[in-house]
């Protein structure tokens, strides 16, 4: 069921292919490059994320947002990308990794669990109804070219740092490169803490992420920097788990913000998997706000199939009226591995859909 002008899509697909190539050196040292490739059919009016909901549509997105997007910059619903090409080194003084891949931002936060892996309530990879803008997930550069160190994890802490020359990636879950000004000399910060309590059976994960970026190209109104900061966390106490993240960004605009948060609950028991979700998100500049929540039954069929039943509702306003799509959607996740040769060099390809 839907209300408004954005019609769900019934049927939405990704699929992909991640090729590894490791070796280990005598000194103890792991050398590993990666690929890793997306076929994705997702809303035709969402590409990575970005959307011509502003009104009226901008020639360009929102910074980090990408919700201001005019409908003429979008794409269509089927799209493949290389999503990853780097070079991964790790020794005894941390991760080093070299070329296309997410920042440590993205990589170390920590949030609400959730029976959804694509159809998610946050930062969605695929969104059925086109309405989904919450996104607490601190994807700022997507798949472009960085360097990335991560420190090794000590008393339960890791902390990285990535470097992006150019955020030029068109990726499937996040487009910089469609924002309509160059977003140049990015650093992205992050923690991530994890701490076990055994004798209260519960795991604790925190995640902590502040982002800075250069922009260019952009007329008055805009700022020359972009700023973003987020937090997570996740808490597992025997069969219950309970998350929520917040995000909060200038968006690139003088005076103007993006925020967005999510919060989720979900009991365990045997192969199943009950959760809740809920989440806002609201982008000041484009007029923009959203709610949204799930609530889904997770079946884990064996180690490489799982299946979820879902009941989801999307709401966004606009200075139109209030659009909406509720449903029931079934997501199947499958997921194989092709070879494995587990030497002191080994090559892995793996194959999900």
């Amino acid at each position: 069921q839907s209300r408004g002008d954005i019609a769900p899509q019934p049927v939405l697909l990704e699929t992909g292919l991640t090729g590894t190539v490791q070796t280990l050196l005598e000194n103890g040292v792991r050398v590993r490059a990666r690929l890793s490739g997306r076929l994705q059919a997702d809303h035709p009016l969402r590409p990575g994320g970005s959307g011509a909901f502003a009104e009226p549509a901008l020639s360009a997105g929102n910074g980090f947002s990408g919700l201001g997007l005019s409908s003429d910059e979008l794409s269509s619903s089927t799209r493949a990308r290389l999503e990853s090409a780097y070079l991964q080194i790790d020794g005894g003084y941390g991760e080093i990794r070299m070329g296309k891949d997410q920042g440590v931002a993205a990589r170390f936060h920590e949030g609400a669990p959730s029976t959804l892996t694509h159809a998610r309530l946050d930062s969605a990879l695929l969104d059925p109804t086109g309405l989904s803008i919450v996104r607490t997930r601190h994807d700022l550069t997507g798949p472009s070219a960085k360097l990335s160190y991560a420190s090794p994890r000590l008393l339960g802490i890791r902390a990285g740092i990535s470097l992006t020359p150019e955020a030029r990636a068109d990726g499937l879950d996040r487009r910089p490169d469609a924002a309509g000004a160059d977003i140049e000399a990015a650093i992205e910060l992050a923690l991530n803490v994890r701490r076990v309590l055994p004798d209260w059976d519960t795991r604790i994960d925190i995640g902590l992420a502040w982002s800075h970026a250069q922009l260019a190209g952009r007329p008055g109104l805009f700022e020359k920097d972009l700023q973003t900061f987020s937090a997570g966390t996740r808490i597992a106490h025997r069969q219950w788990q309970f998350g929520g993240s917040v995000l909060s960004s200038n968006d690139g605009y003088r005076a103007q913000d993006y925020a967005a948060w999510s919060v989720g609950l979900a009991y365990d028991w045997t192969d199943y998997m009950l959760a809740l979700n809920y989440g806002e998100a609201d982008d000041t500049f484009s007029q923009i706000s959203g709610q949204s929540w799930r609530l889904g039954l997770e079946k884990e069929i064996d180690q490489h199939t799982r299946i979820s039943l879902n009941d989801i509702d999307d709401r966004l306003q606009t200075l139109r009226p209030t659009r909406q799509a509720r449903g029931i959607v079934v997501e199947i996740t499958l997921s194989e591995e092709i070879a494995d040769f587990s030497k002191s060099s080994c090559s892995l390809f793996a194959y999900r859909c």
